[in-house]
Parts: C-alpha cells; sequence; structure tokens
C-alpha cells in the first residue's frame, strides 16, 4: 500500500502552497486495519531523517581545530559554529548539503503529520483493541518528542526565570490532518508543552502495565515513561520526573560495566553508544548526522578540551565515548558514533540521570533525604564507568548540583542534550575559537542570553507560512583574531 504521507505532511504543517504537495488518489493513503496504521507507524511515524543536525555545532562541547579538509559543506557548518544569523541562507546555498539536514524542520513536521493521521484515524479502524492502543501509545509518544525537540531549538527555554512561557513564542503545533488554507501560528511554549504532556501522559497510561518488549526501533512501555522523565525535567515537575524514571528503571537494562566493556574499533566502531549493539540501548531511531559531510573527525571542528579533559583519569568514558586521536591538530575522536545508521539513541544511564536532578533539586528545596537519593543514582552510575570508584559523599546542595551537572555532560555529550541543557541553565557565555584555511585562530561569542540561543526559523518555513513570525535576530558575528 502506498501512503504517500511525505506529500500531504509538508501541506499540513507549513502552508497552503501546493510546492510541497503532489496530488495523490484518497485510497493511496487511507489504511483501513489496526496492522496497516501500524505499518505506516513503522514507516513514516518513526523519522527516517536526522531530528537535530543543528544543535551540537552550537555548545561548548565542540570547538575549532586545524581540520585535514575544507570543502563547501564544511563552510556552511563554520556558519552555524560562529552562531551567525543568515545560518539557514547559508545552508540553503549549499549545494552539497543532503536535504535530510538541510530541510530538517519540514522533515520533523511531515513525520508528525503522519503520528497525526494515526492518531485521528486509528480509533476507527478494524482490529484489536490492545494493538491500536500500542500503535496509539507509539504515535502520541513520538508526536510529544517531536514538538519536544522543536520547541527547543526554536523557542526560549520553558524554565526560562526572565520570560513567560504563556507568552513567549514556540512553534506551530499540528495536531489534526486536515489541510488547511493558511499555515499554522507559533502556539506559546506553555501551549506546546500542553500538547507534549497530554501526549506522553495518554501514551503511558494506552501501555498501562504492558512492558512487552517489542525491539529497539519501536516504542513501548520503557522508553514512554523514559520520555516523560525527560520532559517532566525541563518542566521542573520533580516529582514527576522521579514517578516515570522510576518506572523506567523496572524494566530498562542494567547499566553497561564499561570496566569490562570495549569498542570494537576505535577508528569506526560498530557497538558504540549510539547503535543497537550498545546494552544499554531501550530506544534507538534517527538518520545519523555526525557523519560525512557532518562529521567531527577529519574536519576544522571537533571535540572541546574543556569536555576532554573533564574526565579523570580512572573515567573509562574516555576510550570509549571519546579517544585521543594521536594527532595535535585533532586531538580526540568521537566514537559514541558508530558506523551504525542511527542519529540517537535513549538508554539506561539518562533516567539515572533525570532523577538525580530531580531528587537534587528536592534537597536544594529543603528535602533532606533527597540528597542521598541523588547521590545513590550518581554514584551507581559512576560505579559502571571508573575502573576503580570510590562513592561520593553529600555535602552541600549546590555541589550536588554541579556534580549533577558535570555527570550529564560527560555521560550524554553528542546524543543531542547539551545545548538544551545549556538554555535551561540560563544561557551562558559561550566561546567558539575557529582555525580556517589562512591557519590563524578566530573567536566567537555566544553571550549570556543571547538571541541566536534560539535558533532563527528556517527561509523555507518562512516562506510558505505567512502566518510564522521570526524569532529576534543577533547581528552578524565578527570574530577576534587571536
Amino acid at each position: 500500500m502506498k501512503y504517500r504521507i511525505f506529500y500531504i505532511a509538508a501541506l499540513m504543517a507549513l502552508t497552503a502552497c501546493g510546492d510541497f504537495l503532489e496530488e495523490v488518489s484518497q485510497d493511496e493513503f487511507e489504511p483501513k486495519t489496526a496492522s496497516a496504521y501500524q505499518e505506516l507507524m513503522n514507516g513514516e511515524g518513526y523519522t527516517p531523517n536526522c531530528v537535530d543536525p543543528i544543535t551540537y555545532m552550537m555548545d561548548d562541547d565542540v570547538q575549532g581545530c586545524k581540520g585535514s579538509r575544507w570543502n563547501e559543506t564544511l563552510s556552511a557548518r563554520q556558519a552555524i559554529f560562529e552562531w551567525q544569523p543568515d545560518y539557514w541562507q547559508v545552508e540553503n546555498d549549499c549545494q552539497q548539503l543532503l536535504g535530510n539536514v538541510k530541510y530538517s524542520y519540514r522533515n520533523i513536521y511531515k513525520t508528525i503529520a503522519a503520528c497525526n493521521i494515526i492518531i485521528e484515524n486509528l480509533p476507527g479502524s478494524e482490529g484489536k483493541q490492545s494493538d491500536k492502543n500500542v500503535t496509539m501509545a507509539e504515535a502520541k509518544t513520538m508526536r510529544a518528542f517531536y514538538y519536544w525537540r522543536l520547541v527547543n531549538t526554536y523557542a526560549l527555554p520553558y524554565n526560562d526565570t526572565q520570560t513567560n512561557p504563556e507568552t513567549n513564542l514556540g512553534v506551530p503545533v499540528v495536531t489534526e490532518s486536515e489541510v488547511k488554507d493558511a499555515g499554522a501560528p507559533r502556539a506559546s511554549v506553555a501551549e506546546v508543552y500542553r500538547q507534549i504532556v497530554t501526549d506522553i501522559e495518554d501514551a503511558c497510561a494506552l501501555y498501562g502495565d504492558d512492558t512487552t518488549d517489542r525491539g529497539i526501533y519501536r516504542i513501548n512501555y520503557t522508553s514512554a515513561h523514559l520520555l516523560a522523565s525527560r520532559i517532566y525535567l525541563f518542566t521542573e515537575q520533580w516529582e514527576k520526573v522521579i514517578e516515570h524514571a522510576t518506572k523506567a528503571l523496572a524494566t530498562a537494562p542494567e547499566l553497561v560495566n564499561l570496566r569490562s566493556y570495549n569498542i570494537d574499533n576505535n577508528m569506526s566502531p560498530t557497538n558504540g553508544v549510539i547503535s543497537k549493539k550498545f546494552p544499554e540501548t531501550i530506544f534507538i531511531c534517527g538518520a545519523k548526522v555526525m557523519s560525512g559531510d557532518y562529521g567531527l573527525q577529519g574536519t576544522p571542528f571537533g571535540v572541546s578540551k574543556e569536555l576532554a579533559n573533564s574526565y579523570d583519569i580512572m573515567d573509562r568514558r574516555m576510550n570509549t565515548y571519546l579517544v585521543p586521536s594521536g594527532y595535535d591538530y585533532y586531538p580526540y575522536r568521537i566514537t559514541k558514533i558508530c558506523s551504525d545508521e542511527h542519529e540517537f539513541v535513549w538508554r539506561t544511564a539518562e533516567l539515572y540521570l533525570n532523577r538525580a536532578e530531580a531528587y537534587m533539586n528536592l534537597y536544594k528545596q529543603g528535602n533532606s533525604e533527597a540528597g542521598q537519593l541523588a547521590l545513590d543514582d550518581l554514584n551507581w552510575l559512576r560505579q559502571n564507568r571508573y575502573r576503580i570508584y570510590t562513592d561520593v559523599e553529600l555535602t552541600t546542595a549546590d555541589d550536588l548540583q554541579e556534580l549533577v551537572r558535570s555527570e550529564r555532560r560527560k555521560e550524554l555529550c553528542f546524543e543531542g542534550f547539551r545545548f538544551f541543557d545549556l538554555k535551561r541553565y540560563g544561557m551562558p557565555r559561550i566561546e567558539h575559537t575557529l582555525i580556517p584555511e589562512s591557519g590563524n585562530a578566530v573567536t566567537y561569542v555566544l553571550e549570556e542570553r543571547d538571541p541566536s540561543y534560539c535558533v532563527p526559523l528556517p527561509d523555507n518555513a518562512l516562506e510558505h507560512n505567512e502566518n510564522l513570525v521570526q524569532n529576534p535576530l543577533a547581528k552578524r558575528r565578527e570574530g577576534i583574531t587571536n
């Protein structure tokens, strides 16, 4: 059966313009049975594209280095690395850049559209109710995930203390499959999160006590509760974080003990963290982005020394997640990024980190028992990461917060979290040093609370949706030659 969702979805998400719509007959994309909707979910609801090909180049885990090559695509990457306001124009002008990278915003809305069709039409299909519940839960979980990524990329954080999420512009929320004559306007950040929370709570309720393992390529009970813990972490609902993380941990894989785990190839591993072979993997999806034209290996962009130096000598994450390259001009290689075809994983370690952060914040609020519970989670994670390890003892809330943030950075680097975490930490100042072909280092600065913490909406989205309002744009940045 041919569904042709990509064409329909682009129109729904972006515009009434016919540029993105290919005329197809209704019977080409209208499933009749629950199993057909599951096929649609498998084929279109789980994105075949990269979800976030942008923000990992904007955080403090990357730095410039003397790249072994420059080309048109890497020059386009430079605009992201420098936080330039015309980033999308540079991308659009780059002929070598792949469409799944260049059109990531549009592609996510296409996938959301597939989820919308499932959510709207599945209840009236033929089949067992239990099968419908599972497919509906998958569609609602993934829709929540896509909107979580969109709102954190293009909007201010939900927890920003200087603004109001009820009035801050988020992203368009499209939940119906009907094609509209005009593009959807941007909902507020709070409205986007209300939709996200509704979807993930519905999904968790639909799973109920069904903990069936349907494989790492499909959402299940564990991954739905993991995403719920992440969403509530970003909305600072600490008790909810603990509730959902604890439920997920009851059925999640055990933490991998890195003392006895080795990647199979330092140059291009097949069993690193972002792979189906890593034993902690709960869910895996997306087309990998840190390879080829977007890779950090052998390019003018590399792992920051600040991140690399944060691992102490007994920490096995060095030589598992990152490895020294042996080259002065390119000191470290990312070995999380495998020869596997996927962009991201959800895994057990995040659950311990989410819950530890929630406990830490309760400790800061005066719950004396919560501090030790946070440390218990962190110590268990660290015991599985260090060659030789002695538990950290509880001291002040500020020390505990520093430890939580440090562990989160070291554990989840290059998995799509760091830039979002920096946003919810208050949007601190960041420096990036670029070493262009001339060899003279140039420093660019993202100031505290800089407008570029909100990625500009893509030009092609604005062109096809007159109701979209662009984010405030920073001035074009001039680097300082060192």
